[in-house]
């Protein structure tokens, strides 16, 4: 079984430690990131998730990739966007183009944001 949350966190690691202070873009991806973190993680600890449980379930299989400050597993039908600075998560369905609950249907912005938990919460 593949470990989403270790390549993730992996990625994550080399991003911040690697690419943000070599790059102004990323500097200020980075910047952004933590400014939503400070601002909104509080709302999204309401709704703590296992990575490697939500990527089983959405996008089996991915393996993901980097995309500027997010780590994305994707398939025909969701893609999952994992902030690597903030820690959280939000699952798109490509057929209704919206941002879903972990029920995969449309919620609201509130509903679509999950704090994706550390290793040793899991």
């Amino acid at each position: 079984m593949s470990d989403s949350k270790q390549r993730y966190s992996d990625s994550s690691r080399s991003y911040i430690g690697n690419d943000v202070p070599g790059s102004m873009v990323d500097q200020g991806r980075y910047d952004r990131s933590k400014d939503r973190e400070t601002r909104w993680n509080e709302s999204w600890k309401r709704q703590p998730v296992d990575l490697n449980d939500i990527v089983s379930r959405f996008t089996p299989g991915a393996q993901g990739r980097r995309r500027g400050v997010k780590y994305v597993f994707e398939n025909a039908r969701w893609r999952i966007d994992a902030d690597m600075v903030a820690g959280y998560l939000r699952i798109y369905d490509k057929r209704t183009k919206k941002n879903v609950k972990l029920n995969g249907l449309p919620g609201s912005n509130k509903e679509t944001h999950f704090k994706i938990l550390k290793r040793r919460e899991m």
